[in-house]
């Protein structure tokens, strides 16, 4: 009698525990993060000047120049992702197209130095050139 009431109130705590926490998670609004404040955007993707800045060790003047091509290239892409008349080899075209002209942009911006750590960012995330073979 003792194990059918453990198992009772066992498969009652579970059922409570199934049932109540969706209900409490379907409470909370879906809303996506707030746009950084540096480079807006969604997520760990989004915040690209935020990024730059860590990894190529912008200085506060590079930072200025670099920030409204940055912010230009989010609100170009966000207008290519709500723009449901392309297809996805469309979009992505248009992608590498904004990318590049922004790149074309940050550049001049850039010492040598970041310039070459730039260019091997690129390379590990599969964008850069690829060498002929031979």
């Amino acid at each position: 009698m003792k194990t059918i009431r453990s198992f009772f109130l066992s498969s009652l705590a579970i059922l409570a525990v199934t049932t109540v926490f969706p209900v409490v998670r379907a409470a909370e609004p879906d809303q996506p993060p707030p746009p950084s404040a540096e480079g807006g955007g969604r997520g760990p993707r989004g915040d690209r000047l935020k990024m730059l800045v860590e990894q190529l060790g912008l200085t506060d003047d590079q930072k200025a120049k670099i920030k409204p091509i940055v912010q230009d290239e989010m609100a170009q892409m966000k207008a290519i992702r709500d723009d449901t008349t392309l297809d996805q080899d469309q979009r992505r075209a248009k992608f590498m197209e904004i990318m590049k002209k922004s790149n074309d942009q940050i550049r001049p911006i850039l010492t040598p130095e970041q310039q070459e750590k730039l260019d091997k960012m690129k390379e590990a995330r599969g964008g850069g050139k690829k060498k002929p073979s031979a």
